[in-house]
């Protein structure tokens, strides 16, 4: 249905007063905001004539005409979300048995059987083109939870007495539906904060040489294979010592306890911790920063800060384009198997003795090309028997993570190549650190998806005890 609507608002204001209040549904709709030709005819005993100038709300009979026109021309259907999900889980399942007989195929001797195997490489081929295809239909421009920020922004700014601009960037990126739904709550708590926390006041900008209007930039990108969405201000940044201060006194850290900046600026995400010095309804209640991560994390994804005192503070949200299925690499640790995913990794290899050196309560690390990346051995984070422990006999395989470090990773070997299908933990079981999901492999049995930013802050923390490792799962 193409419906359209015609306002005469007899008023004196000016066209950009009439532009902001009806900023919310400018991405909505065709808005054409005009002065009135002339007055409504004094025969239509609806409409009193108005002397005074108007102006009037409404697209044009040729836009409509136009856009019926179109409507005629595309062909379009509305089918419900539930059938949309049943349709990708199917085709997760279709996933799923094409690796079963992916793996029984592997295990017959290929004498008579080449145009069988010819015909399972195009049936995956066949899957994976479906399977692209349905995620299209998900995915949806992250604009609709975008479009909501300015009105947010001009209100809270008008509140608290703040000259804020907003700038968006990557409206038309595409992520998956269930996503987006769940990224709205995160974006306004960070933007809030932002503006309450991180922009100055106009006259104590100015005396800092900044200018009197701070901005906060939006932005949206696909980076290796996920989407990144960044909220950066030219604000105070943290207050690392505030920070450090309130930790202090809620017990979170000990007083004699020393820090990096970038653990005093994730202290931000601690349950119940706010540095507002009093309440209001925009802050100072505890809540907020501690939720944003946690729904960031049931997404698959994750938080990493970046903040300059006196510059501003940069938040950069990493999300999976999907929630169903990705490429990922098999590993075996021991018995066990898991699952890295393929945009994480940089290479794998097996390093020479000389390049790995043990550092006094840091660990290994392995000297690769001029630079020392940490390795971290799988098989002690999740307590695995009969491992290599030795990274010079296993497998090194080096992933990135979150804010462009890098890691390695000891496994005992690299098992293959594979599409995997995602299960929640979440829904069926609880979170667990370390790993970000689960699947089935070709064989029926269940591997975990690991979450390389999870396990470089498991290998940092502290020992939970002698000899106890951070982590235990069963086999």
């Amino acid at each position: 249905a193409y419906l359209a609507w015609d306002f005469v608002i007899d008023t004196t204001a000016g066209r950009d007063a009439l532009e902001a209040v009806f900023e919310f549904v400018a991405d909505e709709c065709e808005l054409d905001i005009r002065s009135a030709e002339t007055p409504p005819a004094a025969s239509d005993p609806a409409v009193t004539p108005v002397a005074s100038p108007s102006l009037e709300l409404a697209p044009t009979t040729e836009r409509r005409q136009g856009d019926r026109r179109s409507g005629e021309r595309s062909s379009t259907i509305r089918v419900d979300i539930d059938r949309i999900d049943r349709l990708v889980n199917m085709v997760g399942e279709i996933v799923i048995t094409q690796a079963m007989l992916s793996q029984f195929i592997g295990q017959l001797h290929t004498e008579g059987f080449g145009a069988l195997g010819q015909g399972l490489e195009a049936m995956a081929q066949h899957t994976r083109e479906l399977q692209e295809s349905v995620m299209s239909v998900r995915a949806q421009p992250v604009k609709s939870v975008f479009a909501r920020m300015p009105r947010l922004v001009r209100e809270l700014a008008t509140a608290l007495g703040k000259e804020v601009r907003l700038i968006t960037v990557g409206e038309g990126t595409e992520v998956d539906k269930t996503v987006i739904e769940q990224l709205s709550d995160p974006l306004v708590h960070m933007v809030r904060n932002a503006i309450d926390h991180g922009i100055e006041m106009p006259d104590v900008r100015a005396a800092k040489g900044k200018p009197r209007e701070g901005t906060i930039v939006l932005s949206a990108e696909h980076r290796s294979g996920r989407i990144v969405i960044e909220i950066k201000d030219d604000g105070a940044g943290i207050n690392r010592e505030r920070v450090r201060q309130k930790c202090i006194e809620r017990g979170l850290i000990g007083a004699d306890q020393v820090l990096e900046p970038d653990e005093i600026d994730n202290l931000i995400f601690a349950p119940g911790l706010s540095t507002a010095e009093q309440l209001s309804d925009i802050s100072g209640r505890g809540v907020g920063m501690d939720v944003v991560k946690r729904n960031i994390q049931e997404l698959g994804g994750r938080v990493h800060i970046r903040s300059t005192p006196g510059q501003g503070s940069r938040f950069t949200l990493s999300l999976p384009l999907t929630l169903a299925v990705l490429d990922g690499m098999i590993v075996s640790v021991g018995a066990n198997r898991y699952v890295v995913p393929l945009t994480n990794i940089i290479e794998s290899l097996r390093p020479q003795t000389s390049a790995v050196t043990r550092l006094v309560n840091r660990g290994h690390v392995l000297a690769i090309r001029g630079e020392y990346v940490q390795l971290v051995y799988v098989h002690e984070l999740f307590d695995i028997a009969d491992a290599v422990t030795d990274a010079t006999r296993g497998l090194v395989v080096l992933v990135e993570v979150e804010g462009g470090d890098k890691i390695g990773l000891v496994v005992d070997e690299i098992l293959g190549q594979q599409q995997v299908v995602i299960k929640s933990l979440e829904t069926n079981y609880s979170q667990i650190e370390g790993i970000s999901a689960a699947t089935i492999l070709g064989d029926g049995k269940v591997a975990l998806i690991l979450d390389v930013s999870g396990i470089r802050q498991l290998a940092a923390a502290p020992p939970t005890g002698a000899g106890e490792p951070a982590l235990k799962l069963a086999s």
